[in-house]
């Protein structure tokens, strides 16, 4: 699927004409479910359940509903299954690395010695660097 695809499997499952056994919690604006994916056990996904593309489709509201959600399923994670950490990952278009154009967020169980590395390797930034980026960034200050 790419961002220009129409299907939405995620739609789908909001609406539960797909994976309703892999649902683990919904309420009346979010969805979380087993990814059929799943890198770990237990590696689950929080949805909306109104289609947004990604973080710059969706409302202020339905962002809060969906990590609220996010932050229900993460205790319970850690209640029941025990995790040495937990992963928290959202990735937004094609350049960011995200594969189902539905806006979803992945919550990964984590032991110490897993198989899975990090994506990246962080390098600290120079003072001006960061100054110039946060110019940008910074909002106005107000008159």
């Amino acid at each position: 699927m790419d961002e220009t695809d129409n299907a939405c499997v995620f739609c789908e499952i909001a609406a539960g004409r797909e994976g309703a056994g892999r649902v683990l919690f919904e309420d009346e604006q979010t969805i979380a479910f087993l990814d059929h994916t799943a890198v770990l056990p237990g590696h689950t996904l929080v949805i909306p359940r109104a289609h947004a593309a990604d973080i710059w489709e969706i409302s202020a509201e339905s962002a809060a509903a969906v990590m609220r959600t996010v932050h229900s399923m993460a205790a319970r994670i850690r209640e029941v299954l025990r995790p040495d950490g937990l992963t928290l990952f959202q990735a937004n278009r094609s350049a960011g690395w995200q594969d189902v154009f539905h806006l979803h967020v992945h919550l990964v169980p984590r032991m110490a010695g897993d198989h899975l590395t990090r994506p990246w390797v962080a390098s600290a930034k120079g003072d001006d660097e960061l100054a110039a980026v946060r110019a940008l960034l910074a909002p106005p200050p107000e008159p």
